[in-house]
Order: C-alpha cells, then structure tokens, then sequence
C-alpha cells in the first residue's frame, strides 16, 4: 500500500504537456554491386608440318639421326588476361648422352631472351594470342653411332604472371624478382570486361517520390580485377528536396559463397568527398553495415560528387582468382514534415525500402529526442518489473509506464543503448596471380 502512494505522488510532480506526435519518415534506396577477380592461365602445344607445309599436332616416337633438323613448334597460349611468359627448357637422358644444349633450338625470335634458367617473352602477351617459343629441334652432329639406340627428350615448361601492376627487369637475372609461382586452379576463363561508362547518381526529391537512382551496378565500370589494382568511380548524390537533410551510407552482403565474403574482406574500400575522405577500410567491414554519414547536412538544391575507389591487395594468389563478391549499397535519409504539414507523403514502395526494418512511425516531443513507442513500452515494462515489489498487480507497470512518458517529456533527456561495432579481419597472403603448364615427351630413338 505504501509503494503504490509513492507512484501516484511522483505521477503528480512530473506532469507536463503531452505534444501532438508527428512522423519521422526514412527514405532509401539500394542497389547490389557485383565485383569480380580475373585470372592467369595458358597453355603448351607442339605442332610439326606435314607434307603440305600445314601444322598438325606433334607425334613422339621419332627416329632421328646426327645434324638432322625436326620440325618442333612450341606455342604457348594466353587463356586469360594480359601476362608476361616465361619458359624453362630441360635436357634429359637415361643412357648417358652428351652434348644436349640450347643450341638444338631453333627458330627462337629476338622477342625472347635468355636470363638465368629461363627463356623470358619480352613483351606482355594479350588475352587470347599464341607466342612461338621455337620452330625446330637440331640433333647435334658429334653424335656418332655410339649414340645408336639411345634416347634422349627434353621438357618444356611455360609460366606467366599478370602484366597488369608488374614489370620484369630484363636486365637481371631474375627479372620476375624470384616471385613464387603457383599451378592455375581454374580449367574455364571466363574475364568480365567493362563494356560500358555508365554514370550513377542517388537524387532525394520530393517527400512523395523519395529517392530517385540511376544506374543499378556501381561496379559496372569495373573490369575484372588482379592483384595490386585500384579501380575508381564516382557518384552523384544530391538533394532536391529540403535544407538540411542528412543521408547515410550503408552496406549488406547478400548471401553467397564464403570465399566471396572473405574477398570482400580483403577488398579496401575509398569513399571521398572532395577533399574530405568518408570511409577508408575493408569493402566487407561491420562499420559500413553499420553505416557512415556522408559529410554535413545537405542544403536544398545541394549536389555532390562521391569518388570511390576499391583496391585489390598485391599480395593476394591464386586463391582470390576468379571470384565474384555482390555487396549490397544502400543510401537513405530522415525526414520529418513541420507541425501540423501534409507535405512529404509517403515512400514510394517501388523505389524505396526502410533500412533497417519495415517503416515505423516515431515518437517526437518537440526539442526532446525521439523514440518508438514499441521500445518506451518495452523500457517501461522492464523499469516497473525492477522499481516496484512483486505485489502481484499488474497495475504498477501500467502507471509507470505513464509516468514514464511524461518524464522523457519534461527532462528533456533519455539515453538509449549504442551499437557496440565490431572488429573486421582482414587476410593477408604473399604473391600474384600465376599459371604454369609442363609438357615433356621424348624425341625418340637412335
């Protein structure tokens, strides 16, 4: 009995006027970005010509004899995108031949050159062109019939590197600087190329209309990407409505393959505007989810032009080759119509979306904060449980939950839980993408 005089007295001292409510409305509009990672790869063929001079494919098993030239052409073939090529030549009998050297290559073109263990292609090779390495095998004339019945074969491995972000140093003896060289992990090629120079903007107009978007990839212009690339676009955003208005910059990653989610971790992300740089970190981190404003409120009539950059890191391999990573960009503001205004209307379904969660109206005690009546409710319930004695009536929460009201309108002041953010890794491997293929098959016999 005590407890419940208590309650009604402080309802007395904290009465205060109860402002009309008006809406807070969110506006939003989104789109899903697709970035994709290239890759390397080649391949080995041998031709020899037949009796009308036309290449056909190679067969082994030959019989040959001293100072005879056979016809062997070696070709490697760019599957994927531009690559510097090397080849590595290796000489190899199980009956103690001697004599075996570069010099039973012939028809070697001055494109390539002789570094160290390898024979190195001097200039980038394209999507889709075929190099010759060399058109004929020399067997040398010291042979003599000791070399009878002997056997001999000589190995041809062919490696290549992006041309994009590296250039050899053809002056040294490791012109790729002793980069590790891993085998292709992909048998089909399939390179996104940009075909397009779209322009995108995220105009705000009228309360009715809400946002208005075009372009529906901001990724679009990208090509596909290889280590050590930083690809940048800009993005107008604009305000046609009224002053003031603050908009914000969210993303969500769509469900997809894990090794997509872990590229887009590794992915780093630029967003600048002007001279003020809004965001600087992992395109997949929790603080974009979280969201970031897009620098100071924008006037009526405002328009800015956002660049954004995304950088892939040097050191990733082949690991990161030929993926394909959707993250979800999504834009949106506040607006709240002046006391007693009809204007503004109503998110437009087709082309809006609230973020996050369905749309909800909030309460606004005019120079107080806003809260939803959903989470006040929810405040108070918890509050009464916790203040008053476990009496058994049900009446205490509802009178507290009054009282509770009242007072967030009369103090001015209600603190709210804040999102605690969290942390994101990023990964980190050494290397570039590579390819290397091997062919060795034996000549033949004396």
């Amino acid at each position: 009995m005590q407890s419940r005089t208590l309650l009604l007295a402080l309802v007395f001292s904290l009465s205060a006027p109860v402002y009309p409510a008006a809406a807070t409305r969110i506006y939003s509009t989104e789109t899903v970005n697709t970035i994709t990672t290239g890759d390397i790869s080649i391949s080995l063929k041998e031709y020899e010509l037949d009796d009308t001079g036309q290449r056909v494919p190679y067969v082994d098993g030959k019989l040959v004899v001293p100072g005879q030239q056979v016809d062997k052409i070696v070709t490697i073939t760019n599957e994927a995108q531009d690559a510097w090529i090397r080849a590595r030549v290796e000489y190899n009998t199980d009956d103690g031949l001697e004599g075996m050297s570069d010099d039973m290559l012939a028809g070697i073109s001055r494109d390539w050159t002789k570094c160290g263990g390898y024979f190195y292609y001097t200039k980038p090779v394209s999507g889709a062109e075929t190099v010759e390495f060399f058109r004929q095998v020399v067997v040398p004339r010291e042979w003599d019939q000791s070399s009878a019945e002997k056997g001999f074969s000589i190995g041809v491995t062919a490696q290549a590197v992006q041309a994009a972000n590296f250039t050899p140093d053809f002056s040294s003896r490791e012109p790729w600087f002793g980069i590790p060289i891993e085998t292709c992990i992909h048998d089909s090629h399939a390179i996104y190329q940009a075909e397009s120079t779209a322009e995108f903007s995220v105009i705000f107009e009228n309360g009715s209309e809400g946002f208005i978007r075009t372009g529906d990839n901001f990724f679009g212009n990208f090509p596909s990407m290889v280590p050590g690339d930083t690809l940048t676009d800009t993005l107008v955003v604009g305000n046609h409505f009224a002053s003031g208005l603050e908009f914000y910059f969210y993303t969500d990653i769509p469900r997809q393959e894990e090794d997509s989610r872990q590229l887009l971790d590794q992915l780093q992300l630029t967003v600048q505007s002007g001279d003020t740089r809004i965001y600087e970190g992992p395109l997949g981190a929790e603080t974009l989810r979280d969201g970031i404003r897009l620098g100071e409120p924008f006037g009526k009539g405002e328009v800015r032009t956002l660049t954004y950059s995304i950088h892939m890191p040097a050191a990733l391999t082949n690991n990161s080759a030929l993926r394909s990573a959707r993250v979800r960009w999504i834009f949106q503001t506040r607006y709240q119509p002046p006391s007693g205004s009809s204007s503004g209307g109503s998110p437009s379904p087709e082309r809006t979306k609230m973020v996050p969660g369905p749309v909800q109206e909030l309460v606004t005690l005019p120079g107080y904060i806003s809260v939803p009546l959903s989470g006040a409710s929810d405040i108070a319930r918890r509050m009464g449980e916790w203040m008053l004695p476990g009496t058994g009536d049900r009446s205490h929460g509802r009178i507290l939950l009054l009282v509770f009201l009242v007072s967030a309108g009369a103090a001015g002041f209600l603190v709210l839980g804040k999102r605690k953010q969290k942390g994101s890794h990023k990964g980190s491997v050494s290397g570039k993408i590579q390819c290397s293929r091997e062919k060795e098959k034996p000549y033949g016999n004396f």
